[in-house]
């Protein structure tokens, strides 16, 4: 798979690049992919719709994996700050409503659209856990390590599984329940799953 490189350097002729130019690009494909899939998009579609020549785009991308790579990397990193409110309960809870709001969101719509195509596309598959799933566990895991260093929660307690059950919920909310993402929906994941199984002890083997 070719690399992406989000920062090119400018060649040495014509005009420096354009990074407000790059957002733009990147907002234009995430929004053609929501609307037509990974499979249908087309550079020619996502140069359309941002009002670009096809030139523009490839000066900066490879192909439409590349694109669509560096798109969701980059708008995940912009989209979910790592929250450090000083307890477990209020940085999980930040966390849990920024990723929902995320997944209910432009962004979200793309990732969905891309859901389907990963069990045929091996390289987006990859790429899709490397740049959208795996920060959004790191990051859930540092919460909840914060939280053991503060001796809020027992080291022992089951991490992994939180880890696991927090993403879980929320996209099986979204893409299979049909059922909305909300705040009284996070609410209850955070008070009645979430915070009961870290403050529990790891159960006995």
């Amino acid at each position: 798979m070719a690399s992406v490189e989000t920062n090119r350097p400018a060649s040495g002729r014509g005009r420096p690049r354009d990074a407000t130019r790059d957002a733009a690009l990147r907002q234009a494909a995430m929004e053609v992919l929501a609307d037509v899939g990974y499979r249908a998009l087309t550079m020619d579609a996502v140069a359309a719709h941002a009002r670009a020549g096809k030139a523009t785009i490839y000066r900066r991308w490879d192909s439409k994996l590349d694109l669509v790579i560096d798109t969701c990397t980059q708008l995940v990193r912009r989209s979910i700050p790592e929250p450090d409110q000083g307890t477990i309960e209020a940085d999980l809870g930040e966390f849990l409503r920024s990723f929902a709001s995320f997944l209910t969101g432009p962004v979200g719509k793309a990732a969905q659209a891309l859901v389907g195509e990963l069990p045929h596309e091996p390289e987006l598959a990859a790429a899709f856990r490397e740049s959208f799933l795996l920060p959004q566990r790191d990051m859930l895991r540092r919460i909840i390590e914060r939280g053991v260093q503060r001796g809020e929660i027992r080291a022992d307690s089951p991490i992994d599984t939180v880890v696991e059950l927090a993403g879980a919920s929320l996209i099986y909310r979204l893409m299979l329940a049909d059922e909305p993402l909300d705040t009284g929906f996070v609410d209850r994941l955070l008070h009645e799953a979430l915070l009961p199984l870290l403050h529990s002890a790891a159960p006995r083997r």
